[in-house]
């Protein structure tokens, strides 16, 4: 087998910042092709949500902390949305509330979906974060989480399974220990190892840096290759990616802009493989799943 480069991010399903680094990903995707692999830790971003809010608010009741923490959260996401261009919507936003109090319920999901079905568990943990920072669920409560499970395609039976009997549970943990191991402080993080080569970055990175970081790993043995703008690569990246933003594509196939990629996909649309969803300040791609 060829060396590959693997890109390691800690993080947790409800951040709004990888969701906002997308279109890195997936230009680092489609141009180290079949080079570079990618993993997902999950980090939990907040253990308890008490612990956030406003003392003075919590004075008041923990009903009011929370629905002030719940807007000064969601002030926090709509400021991100500036990073990567990707429409946050926060109408209406409540993902914490008096019983749903920690990110845990996401992150132990994610880790589900990967022993339910690993090819899919990265799309599962798209849609997580689709349904929490666009279509703004509190997918902290258990009934929403299920609602992308089905949505993804993955075995509700045996999602509730791995989520119920402590397996999910156990490999989350797992990840926190290594997070523990590796000193992990701030989210996202990202670990980008060759061979017996790695380096730790504690901080957002953009393209550029990943792609230096990448050629001094691995001595300039991978490198960038720009990838081709046809149907074929197009289905092929929609079967990995069935939900996909207008702006992740046009970083993929090196767009110049939106327009273009509207164009790119029209015969998928023409044909019903594929649809466009309208959203507030943006758009997305989605698959239609057969069956």
């Amino acid at each position: 087998m060829a060396e590959k480069i693997s890109l390691v991010t800690f993080t947790d399903p409800m951040m709004g910042l990888s969701y906002e680094c997308a279109p890195i990903f997936r230009k680092l995707e489609t141009h180290f092709a079949d080079k570079i692999e990618f993993h997902f830790v999950m980090s939990l971003l907040v253990r308890d949500v008490y612990e956030l809010v406003d003392p003075d608010d919590l004075k008041l009741g923990k009903a009011t902390a929370i629905k002030n923490y719940n807007a000064k959260l969601a002030r926090i996401y709509e400021s991100e949305e500036g990073l990567g261009g990707l429409p946050i919507n926060m109408a209406g936003f409540e993902l914490f509330s008096v019983n749903e109090t920690s990110s845990a319920p996401l992150n132990i999901a994610y880790k589900a979906a990967q022993l339910v079905d690993a090819e899919k568990a990265d799309a599962f943990l798209y849609r997580l974060r689709y349904a929490t920072i666009v279509e703004c669920r509190p997918t902290t409560r258990r009934q929403e989480i299920l609602k992308v499970v089905v949505k993804s395609g993955l075995d509700l039976k045996k999602f509730l399974a791995a989520y119920n009997d402590g397996s999910a549970e156990k490999n989350f943990q797992g990840d926190l220990q290594i997070c523990r191991r590796l000193g992990i402080h701030s989210l996202p993080s990202y670990l980008i190892q060759y061979k017996s080569q790695g380096a730790l970055a504690q901080s957002l990175i953009d393209y550029k840096t990943f792609a230096a970081v990448i050629d001094d790993l691995s001595g300039g043995l991978i490198k960038s290759v720009p990838p081709e703008k046809n149907l074929e690569a197009l289905k092929k990246f929609l079967t990995r990616h069935p939900l996909i933003s207008a702006i992740e594509l046009r970083e993929a196939f090196d767009f110049e802009d939106t327009a273009q990629v509207r164009k790119f996909i029209a015969p998928l649309i023409s044909s019903g493989e594929a649809k466009i969803i309208d959203v507030p300040r943006g758009w997305f791609v989605e698959k239609i799943l057969e069956g």
